[in-house]
């Protein structure tokens, strides 16, 4: 039998996951309202989580009401979802802006293509500027493979 705790974080983790989706699908009112739930949920990781991609879907949202070309943050995270990391450097690259989410999304892709010692330091400085990407770093499945390298044990 488990505990109220235990079905607690369950359901918390339900919304987590049919926010990914969410926001994978490009469906983001719907992925920021499960977002907000999060954000209330008590449980760190997910409130974590939470922020960081309400934050990335404000961006997002603000950029489409101001811009009807494609905002170069969201198109390089459809790029990344869409396993296209060089394009994705690229993009990221054109982009001037020194923002923790940028260089989380350079860790991101650079893992994809097995460039660690370069992913390492681009989370190193995502982290440094915003420790919340640290949490969603250990959650984020794509960047795995940076942690197991060990490179990241004093972060």
């Amino acid at each position: 039998m488990k505990t109220e705790s235990e079905r607690n974080y369950e359901h918390y983790l339900g919304i987590m996951n049919r926010a990914l989706d969410l926001f994978n699908k490009r469906k983001l009112k719907d992925a920021r309202a499960a977002f907000n739930k999060l954000k209330n949920s008590g449980i760190l990781e997910f409130q974590n989580k939470a922020e960081v991609y309400l934050e990335i879907i404000e961006k997002i949202l603000s950029a489409r009401r101001t811009k009807v070309e494609e905002e170069p943050l969201e198109k390089a995270i459809r790029l990344i979802n869409e396993k296209e990391p060089e394009e994705a450097l690229q993009v990221l690259d054109s982009v001037k802006d020194e923002d923790a989410k940028i260089w989380y999304l350079r860790a991101l892709a650079l893992t994809m293509l097995d460039r660690t010692d370069e992913a390492a330091e681009a989370l190193k400085k995502a982290v440094s500027m915003d420790r919340r990407f640290y949490f969603l770093s250990r959650k984020e499945p794509d960047l795995f493979p940076l942690w197991d390298t060990g490179k990241l044990e004093n972060l």
